[in-house]
């Protein structure tokens, strides 16, 4: 069950893990001790009304432990291999291939309910009990659709092998779980007139009197426990760390070679290889198999999985997506996490596309699938190690995700930036070997935060572990630049007078030349991510948008006198807090206020450099959760 309490709790252990502190795991049984008590288990079941759709048994620390796609029969039998305990695992659904939402979570199966009757139950159970049994048969199990996307089944009769402990049991409106609709969204914001001037920390805040003023009115530094911060230089390359938790000057620039990382590939948050194996046992609702907020939508596929206001891609207090390897708790959390890169960088601002854009940079059916087709990478964070023993090999699949290999596939050697970034239009890892088939989206299959994707690695003790997760959300347009002032100088962009580029349509641009005395002055709209199920302005007959608010701001100038992220400038939008429907008539603006020289270049001892800065600047966009980035690269010429 979620408490202010648990969560603060969570959070001084989050930050201690970020430290590399060792916490110490509860006492419990050995890796040893549990793999000599382990027992394989078969959960077998008859589902109807289930075409085209895919079942999966979760257990409670994340790990997937059986699926198959449901037969024209209904007939189930989900194998497991050897685990200690089937306590705390269920049943989850995911849309098959012939569907409209190929490979996107479904929702649970509730296998029993308080009461008599499951269409007057306000609690439902999804989780299944510890059992001496080692099969365990649940009989007919019914679908049951609720919106387009989403939907949950039940057992025909209560089931005797349900857990019904009150720390287990799920919120539910007759019968139906609370989460079920909307990917387990608590709610969303009305527009009304944002006009966000986002400041750096140190700054005068604006507006005064909110939650990230100091009492002297300046603006605080992002949260300690935020993703990313607390990270000691080194570890975490250019591009993951949010201003105010790491002084400039921290990270050396030979942690990150100049042109191996392009700026904003790796958001806040997303740790490479080699940290991730915590030592620490976290509580059964910190982990992906988990329920959170305890509305039956596990925290691998749950958009919010704590229960407040804000997604998860908002929210610095989520909890952070971790997996274990055995369902004890003998062994410790490792992090999974899935995310998405999605930057334009081309001259003129070629690629560069909207929901408030005009013509070719206008975010549309046409334009959305050509650019995340083109430009659009996946990441996935390395496990390095499961039950104290390193992994050997990863392989990847997706759980009927038409892009990605149906089949596992190794992963192969990690890239240059510590983990595995897949372009998945054309098929490459790492920008080379091939992956996967090359593929072509359309505005019905484009990547979705509720894809299912499966990791499946190999230890050095030759054991096999498979998690599962989901993205929870994808950004599908960039940062929009709609004007700047350098010192006394001002322009606009002007989007209707494009010219042909090298790759569609580009603006006439000529760089931006900047003076060391000078500040950059900004105004652009913000990203956006497309409308999920259950949401205002789903299913239209044209592409709904949410603005992302509470995103932070920051520069990166990857080949710049060394400089690399300039943590200094980074700034969290501090009015439009959550995501937001779009609203095509105000169209809100942002803006953002970069002095260069003094929060750059001084920090890091930096000549200001005249003439072009070769990589430009990237306005990059990060999430202050978990999730990926977008960015816009501005070209800038030193005078």
């Amino acid at each position: 069950m979620n408490s202010m309490t648990k969560r603060a709790v969570n959070t001084l252990i989050a930050t201690a893990l970020s430290l590399g502190l060792v916490v110490a795991a509860p006492a419990g049984a050995s890796a040893a001790s549990t793999q000599a008590t382990a027992k394989t288990y078969t959960v077998t079941a008859t589902l109807k009304n289930a075409k085209n759709l895919t079942v999966m048994l979760v257990g409670k620390s994340g790990r997937l432990l059986a699926t198959q796609s449901i037969p024209a029969s209904g007939k189930v039998s989900l194998k497991t291999p050897k685990i200690s305990s089937i306590a705390g695992a269920s049943l989850q659904l995911v849309n098959g291939k012939a569907s409209t939402s190929k490979g996107d979570y479904y929702g649970p199966v509730l296998v029993g309910w308080k009461g008599s009757k499951l269409s007057s139950a306000t609690r439902v159970y999804t989780r299944l009990k510890a059992s001496t049994k080692t099969t365990l048969a649940l009989g007919t199990i019914t679908v049951i659709s609720i919106t387009k996307q989403q939907g949950y089944a039940a057992v025909a009769k209560a089931s005797t092998l349900a857990d019904s402990a009150t720390k287990t049991q799920v919120r539910a409106v007759k019968g139906k779980p609370s989460g079920v609709g909307n990917y387990g969204k608590a709610s969303s914001a009305k527009l009304s007139a944002y006009g966000v001037h986002a400041q750096a920390p140190g700054d005068a805040c604006s507006p005064k009197g909110t939650p990230t003023c100091s009492a002297d009115g300046k603006e605080l530094s992002p949260p300690s426990n935020q993703p990313g911060g607390n990270q000691p230089a080194g570890n975490q390359p250019a591009g993951n760390q949010p201003a105010g938790n790491q002084p400039a000057g921290n990270q050396p620039a030979g942690n990150q070679p100049a042109g191996n990382q392009p700026a904003g590939n790796q958001p806040a948050g997303n740790q490479p290889a080699g940290n991730n194996d915590q030592g620490a046992t976290v509580e059964d609702d910190e982990l992906l198999g988990g329920d959170a907020d305890d509305d039956g939508l596990p925290n691998a596929f749950d958009v919010n999985d704590d229960g407040d206001t804000k997604t998860d891609s908002a929210d610095s207090e989520t909890p952070e997506p971790k997996v274990t390897g055995d369902e004890s708790g003998a062994c410790t959390a490792v992090d999974f996490k899935i995310f998405t890169n999605f930057k334009a960088t081309q001259p003129g601002f070629a690629g560069t596309i909207n929901a408030y854009g005009t013509g070719a940079f206008l975010a549309d059916a046409t334009t959305i699938p050509k650019a995340i087709g083109s430009t659009m990478s996946m990441v996935f964070s390395p496990i390095a190690t499961v039950c104290g023993s390193a992994v050997t090999k990863s392989e990847l699949k997706g759980i009927g995700v038409p892009y990605a290999p149906a089949e596992y596939v190794s992963l192969g050697d990690k890239c240059n930036t510590g983990d595995y970034q897949w372009t998945i239009g054309n098929g490459k890892m790492c920008g080379s070997s091939t992956f996967s088939d090359g593929y072509t989206f359309s505005l019905a299959d484009l990547p979705s935060g509720q894809d299912t994707f499966s990791m499946r690695v190999t230890t050095a003790d030759d054991k096999q572990y498979e998690f599962t997760a989901s993205a929870g959300f994808v950004f599908v347009t960039h940062p929009m630049l709609l004007g700047y002032q350098a010192g006394e100088t001002k322009a606009s962009i002007d989007y209707s007078a494009g010219t042909p580029g090298p790759d569609g349509t580009a603006v006439n641009a000529p760089a931006i030349s900047l003076k060391q005395a000078d500040k950059l002055k900004l105004s652009f709209y913000r990203p956006q991510r497309l409308a999920i199920d259950g949401e205002p302005g789903f299913g239209g007959e044209k592409p709904a948008f949410y603005d992302l608010g509470g995103f932070t701001y920051l520069p990166q100038l990857p080949n710049v006198a060394n400089i690399g992220q300039c943590d200094s400038l980074s700034a969290i939008d501090t009015v439009m807090t959550i995501d937001t429907l779009s609203d095509t008539t105000l169209k809100p603006t942002m803006e953002l206020e970069w002095d260069f020289y003094t929060k750059c270049f001084v920090p890091k001892s930096a000549t200001w450099v005249t003439g072009d800065w070769q990589g430009g600047v990237d306005i990059t966009v990060t999430p202050p959760g978990p999730g990926g980035n977008s960015g816009q690269k501005l070209f800038v010429k030193g005078t």
